[in-house]
């Protein structure tokens, strides 16, 4: 091949390479160009998407801080009520009988105390809450004193009847039964003197 064809070629395939860089240059333009259209066409369906997700968690704390607030008025009110319930003072007093005695081992007293302040509580005009509160505060001491006094008058009056037969030492061991539990119980402590007396035991 002559020289002048050689040229020829040379610069013939110096266009086409050229040619096609510029073909692949503008085609990476216009897909660059169509990503970046892309993006911007995507971000407002974004931000639109965002906007109820913002709302949504506008609304739920809203709605939160709603409840917490009716949950604090609620026990304001309820903290209010309480505070304004005041006791008779008839109760509370009967009531502070009621524990001295049966603090003291008089339980017989302490007994009818007890049964005055369930009268006095059962017909006031206290809330019905106040009113269990009230008797659940008393009726262990208030069983425990009724149960005393049937116990140690249950021994006494076995007592009685063992002495009637004249089975003496048996009666004192039923009156010191009683007086174990009911030390104060001063029907039993005459019946014991007596009988100690009886059997020549003074």
């Amino acid at each position: 091949m002559n020289r002048p064809n050689l040229i020829l070629m040379s610069i013939i395939t110096a266009i086409l390479i050229t040619a096609l860089a510029f073909a692949g240059g503008c085609k990476d333009e216009r897909t660059a160009a169509g990503q970046v259209s892309a993006e911007q066409e995507a971000s407002p369906e974004q931000t639109e998407d965002a906007e109820p997700e913002e709302e949504e968690e506008s609304t739920e704390e809203a709605i939160a801080e709603d409840q917490d607030e009716e949950e604090e008025a609620s026990q304001e009110n309820t903290d209010e009520a309480e505070e304004t319930v005041e006791i008779p003072e008839d109760i509370t007093e009967e009531i502070e009988t009621a524990d001295n005695y049966f603090n003291e081992g008089m339980y017989a007293e302490a007994a009818k105390e007890y049964r005055d302040a369930v009268r006095a509580i059962e017909d006031s005009d206290l809330p019905e809450d106040i009113k269990e509160e009230l008797l659940d505060k008393i009726s262990q001491n208030h069983q425990d004193a009724e149960n005393i006094i049937e116990t140690a008058r249950m021994h006494h009056s076995n007592a009685m009847t063992l002495q009637y037969e004249k089975r003496f030492e048996e009666a004192k061991v039923e009156l010191e039964a009683a007086l174990a539990i009911y030390p104060k119980y001063q029907t039993v402590i005459d019946a014991l003197d007596s009988l100690e007396a009886l059997m020549g035991l003074e």
